[in-house]
């Protein structure tokens, strides 16, 4: 309909249909829609079947549509070719003309004999019927003594008496094989040209003049000349038009973005997606892309990097591989160090950039760098640092959640949006974020570690969304189960990194007090929740708050942002050294997870002998043998240098030390290791107790010349 026409071309419609209805058909005439593949003809056609429905209903024309490219060899083209011609022209013509279509239909075409396109010719209804009639009607065809001319003539002389024009379309003749599109050219230039008959086709003129020259190399485009007489080039659609059709789209589908977001989104989509907006066809294969896509991700991904990232994999094919093959070249930022001589921005170009045209190329380095601004820095020479932003808004250039562009799921047991929602919506509720992160804490990840880890990225980064009302709760929360969530499967390994749950409640709570809050506030908080915190949390928390006190104080600064103010950070001090007490006097003490680094933490506090009398009335408790003899086994992760003719490891290999001589002034060593050995001669020393032992005995003991390696 023409209020549906987003593109414009009703006028060019119009045009064609009013063409049709005035047109002098005496010798019939043909009207053709030249575009190329996507550009819009279907819809122009139906424009024009619009424009003409008044003629059609006042009786003066009939259309008919023929589409060839359900038929395929020369023979079933020609026999359904006049069968569409006795169909349209039906009851307007008396027994003897439609049955003379039938003896043309047959007698151009090898399959004559064949009962069942004869019969299909006459539309005779009942299988026994065609057959019989069919044998009736090649009995006359073969008692015919006139030639296919005088046949012809006799269609010629009855359709010149009819006062309608009948009107055959045909679509999509460019999408026949050369040798189908040639005979219909044939037909409708031969016998097809009757007496108010008319033919609206719809190509691409540029292949079928390709076709012609297969097979006539002489003819070329004045072939098509002369079965065409109104040629017409569909409109060049307005880029602008196209854009608007796909972003009514974007709109229904996705919706648009949020004010905040609206810059980010124009600019990708001007310059990410317009320019690869070429046909009507493209913004229709892009809409329904994400008609399809889009709703099974819409709330993982940024929509805009969505989109465009679509737009890629649809036009860019080679780009997309090439994008979804590199994330480690892509996410993140750009290492420090650059290549002097451009050997980095050449890679580059050869992995993004050369399998494409060279006014495409441009195009896609201007995507690439909005969607990942480390490319900045190879191809425009601008340094970006890496925003906590990026995975709070789930774009591609997180590491995080690149591969759910391509995954179209969350994967490697990431956080879902719909996790992070309610881990924000919870941070208020009384027990709600412990229960939330232990429940993270038991489910493992495939690579190794716990999901506690992901979602403590995931709480860090969006720290800013937990309402002010709600932070008091979510800290107490929080620093009850900081110990339980410190686990060593989730510290990183290796060169990749030095990351451990301890460190990642450090960054949450950086994020989340010292970044939105005044000193005094996020004092009282801590304060508030130091009551029930777990006791190596509160221990590393309260070191940390000395330690930027100190470093204040020795480097004279007045305006640094502690996270506590002094009375806090004393009070912390004094405080955790009351819990830590109580907890020795309590037997709780031996069940906190670093159990060795709480030792040192108590000596910083109370000084070396309260520390050793406290250990040495232990050792007499077998339980508290087997567990510091698990934790004072230590591990180191190393690889083998490769260079100067070495071959060193790919893969970092995990050594196990211990470093007795840094714990002597707070334990008896000696008769420790004798407990061990009498732990180990016993026999009700249990099975997974003496594995412990057996592997600290097995540790070497580290060299103290090397303790800082």
């Amino acid at each position: 309909m023409p209020e549906h026409d987003a593109l414009g071309i009703d006028p060019f419609a119009q045009a064609i249909a009013r063409s049709i209805r005035t047109a002098d058909a005496r010798d019939g005439i043909v009207f053709a829609i030249n575009g190329i593949w996507g550009s819009g003809k279907s819809s122009a056609i139906n424009l024009v079947l619009h424009h003409l429905t008044a003629a059609i209903e006042a009786g003066e024309l009939s259309v008919t549509a023929f589409n060839p490219w359900w038929f395929s060899g020369t023979e079933a083209l020609t026999i359904s070719f006049f069968q569409e011609l006795r169909a349209a022209i039906g009851t307007s013509v008396d027994v003897q003309t439609r049955e003379t279509f039938a003896s043309i239909g047959s007698r151009l075409s090898s399959a004559g004999p064949l009962l069942g396109g004869i019969a299909s010719l006459l539309g005779t209804p009942a299988a026994g019927a065609a057959v019989s009639g069919g044998i009736m009607l090649l009995e006359k065809l073969t008692r015919l003594d006139s030639t296919v001319e005088g046949e012809y003539g006799k269609l010629v002389g009855a359709l010149a008496k009819q006062k309608k024009k009948f009107l055959i379309v045909l679509d999509d003749i460019d999408r026949l094989t050369t040798d189908d599109a040639l005979q219909i050219f044939k037909l409708i230039k031969s016998v097809g040209r009757l007496p108010n008959v008319l033919y609206l086709m719809a190509f691409d003129r540029h292949l079928a003049e390709k076709m012609v020259a297969e097979r006539f190399p002489a003819e070329g485009g004045s072939y098509l000349e002369k079965v065409i007489q109104g040629a017409f080039d569909l409109p060049v659609p307005d880029r602008l038009d196209l854009q608007q059709q796909l972003l009514t789209t974007v709109d229904m589908v996705m919706g648009m973005p949020p004010p905040e977001k609206i810059n980010r989104f124009s600019n990708l989509f001007h310059d990410g997606v317009a320019p690869l907006l070429k046909t009507p066809r493209d913004a229709v294969r892009l809409s329904n892309a994400i008609k399809v896509s889009w709703p099974a991700i819409r709330e993982e991904v940024d929509r805009a990097d969505f989109l465009t990232i679509e737009a890629m994999r649809l036009f860019r094919p080679s780009t997309y591989e090439a994008v979804r093959a590199h994330s480690s070249l892509l996410t993140g930022t750009c290492p420090n160090y650059r290549s002097a001589d451009g050997a980095l921005e050449a890679d580059y170009n050869e992995l993004f950039l050369n399998s494409l045209g060279k006014g495409d190329r441009e195009i896609a380095k201007r995507a690439l760098r909005r969607l990942f601004p480390r490319l900045d820095a190879i191809w425009s020479n601008i340094e970006r640092s890496e925003s906590s932003q990026w995975q709070r808004d789930r774009r591609i250039c997180s590491k995080e959640h690149f591969p759910t562009y391509f995954a179209f799921s969350v994967i490697n047991e990431g956080i879902t949006a719909a996790e992070s929602d309610s881990l924000i919506s919870g941070a208020g509720t009384p027990g709600a974020t412990a229960n939330a992160l232990t429940k993270y804490l038991a489910m493992p990840r495939k690579r190794g570690g716990t999901r506690a880890a992901l979602a403590l990225d995931e709480l860090s980064v969006r720290a800013e969304d937990i309402a002010a009302n709600d932070i008091q709760q979510f800290v107490n929360d929080l620093f009850s189960v900081a110990d339980e969530l410190n686990v060593s499967a989730d510290r990183d390994r290796g060169f990749s990194g030095l990351a451990s749950n301890g460190l990642r409640l450090h960054w949450l709570v950086s994020n989340l007090l010292r970044d939105r809050l005044d000193l005094v506030t996020r004092s009282n908080i801590i304060r508030g929740a130091a009551s029930v915190s777990a006791i190596g949390w509160l221990l590393a928390l309260s070191d940390r708050c000395k330690a930027g006190k100190d470093e204040l104080a020795d480097s004279g600064e007045n305006d640094r942002e502690m996270l506590t103010d002094d009375d806090t950070t004393d009070w912390l001090n004094a405080h955790t050294l009351e819990r830590v007490r109580a907890a020795a006097s309590a037997g709780t003490l031996v069940a906190v997870p670093d159990l060795v680094v709480l030792l040192f933490q108590w000596n910083a506090r109370a000084g070396d002998e309260e520390v050793r009398a406290w250990t040495n009335s232990q050792l007499s408790d077998a339980a508290f043998v087997v567990r510091l003899a698990e934790k004072l086994v230590q591990q180191s992760w190393s690889a083998g240098i490769n260079g100067f003719g070495f071959l060193g490891d790919t893969v970092a290999r995990k050594k196990e030390y211990v470093h007795l001589e840094l714990i002597k002034p707070l334990l008896d060593v000696e008769r420790f290791r004798e407990r061990v050995t009498e732990l180990l001669k016993s026999a009700e020393t249990e099975t997974a107790d003496r594995a412990v032992l057996e592997r600290f005995q097995a540790s070497p003991e580290r060299n103290p010349s090397r303790l800082n390696d």
